[in-house]
């Protein structure tokens, strides 16, 4: 309970009143010192019983994507009587914070108000609790409490559609192999339809009888899937702007992995988790949730997780700031391709922010652009291996990076 620049404003008065009354003994004035009393008890207590028997319950959708508006509706219960000037605040982590206010909510007939906001950071998000304030009928004392509204929301990390990408050991300088579809695949019945599964292999004809989204089943040709290697090395993103490359490389695996699915392979999703590699053989909805959770806190170095995932020799897209590390693996004869991410340029945004202009997209072969000597050798290095190879920067788009790989 805290009060306003009013309340003191009014305590300092009537404490001026109480004394020219006693000092002059005029009862009118002792009659104005009463009624300037009584309003800051008036505000006093009216501040303090507005948040008892108040419940709030939040509703909100429990996933979203990057940058995605997300409607939140707040709903207003009390136990009895009415509550007037209901100020709500709702910080929700990963998404934009938001305050809303309730004029007036009553017992019979619960409140709700609904705000906009935006999910701002990737990761499954718990909301515990909405701050609940107030200034009672007088607006002299603010009274604040925190009340329980668990939630739970899964941001998925942005993703950019790939109409092809270059599958490693099946590209060579400026050419370009889009990702084979389903096509040879024999047909085993339907199922019901699933997160993830293509408009284009819907059954109508099970679909209208069942009343239900009903989609063709295939049978798997003996094809691997992609394995997608996403370096989670605690070490790589210590510097400054680590994070923030850190984010880019998980969106970068999310447009690699919706590629890779909608053309009807599964995605060997690899990392690791402190000393132990993480594996996951997914579809595209079960991948988000797989790249919402990663985090870069392994210990193993790449190779190390190489040979503890996948079977000597397999073909796989490295996501990296090491470039070292994709040279390694080239070397040992393993099929790769690479998507790089040079963490320095993020460094630089943060330390000059006019730095955040876009350059040109980084590749292999791209002419004119601007790196920092670790990463232009590392893409020298790659690019003498036969690796193919984008490089993500601060400010440039994702999408733009990768979509390089097959030019």
């Amino acid at each position: 309970m805290r009060p306003t620049s009013d309340a003191i404003a009014i305590a300092v008065l009537a404490a001026f009143l109480l004394f020219v009354a006693i000092n002059l003994q005029a009862g009118w004035v002792f009659g104005v010192d009463a009624l300037l009393i009584g309003l800051l008890m008036v505000g006093w207590l009216s501040a303090r019983a507005t948040l008892r028997g108040v419940a709030v319950r939040r509703r909100m959708v429990p996933e979203a994507f990057e940058g995605e508006a997300i409607a939140v509706t707040l709903t207003v219960t009390v136990r009895h009587g009415r509550r007037y000037f209901l100020e709500l605040r709702d910080a929700i982590p990963g998404v934009t914070a938001a305050a809303s206010v309730i004029p007036v909510c009553d017992s019979r007939s619960p409140a709700a108000v609904t705000y906009r906001t935006t999910a701002q950071r990737r990761g499954v998000h718990q909301a515990d609790a909405v701050d609940l304030q107030t200034a009672g009928l007088a607006g002299l004392f603010t009274s604040r409490r925190r009340l329980e509204a668990r939630s739970t929301l899964t941001i998925f990390p942005r993703y950019w559609p790939l109409a092809e990408f270059p599958l490693p050991g099946t590209i060579s300088e400026g050419e370009s192999t889009p990702l084979p579809a389903r096509e040879g695949l024999e047909i085993t019945g339907v199922r019901e339809f699933r997160d993830g599964d293509s408009l284009r292999h819907v059954h109508w004809r099970s679909t209208a009888r069942r009343g239900t989204l009903v989609v063709r089943e295939f049978e798997r040709s003996g094809r691997q899937p992609l394995a997608l290697l996403l370096d989670t090395s605690s070490t790589a993103y210590t510097s400054a702007g680590g994070g923030e490359a850190f984010e880019d490389l998980v969106r970068a695996a999310a447009s690699i992995a919706f590629a890779v699915t909608q053309a009807g392979h599964d995605v060997q999703l690899v990392a690791a988790t402190r000393q132990t590699p993480l594996i996951a053989v997914t579809g595209w909805a079960q991948a988000l949730h797989w790249l919402a959770r990663v985090q870069p806190d392994g210990q193993l170095p790449l190779a190390e997780v190489y040979a503890a995932a996948l079977p000597p020799g397999a073909g796989v897209v490295v996501c990296s700031p090491s470039a070292d590390a994709v040279a390694m693996l080239a070397h040992r004869g393993v099929a790769v391709a690479a998507v790089l991410v040079d963490v320095a340029s993020y460094a630089e945004s943060q330390s000059a922010p006019s730095a955040r202009t876009a350059h040109p997209v980084a590749s292999r072969g791209g002419n004119g652009t601007h790196l920092d000597d670790s990463t232009a050798a590392g893409e020298m290095l790659l690019e003498a291996l036969g690796v193919p190879c984008a490089v993500l920067r601060c400010g440039e788009e994702v999408g733009a990076c990768l979509r390089s790989l097959t030019h």
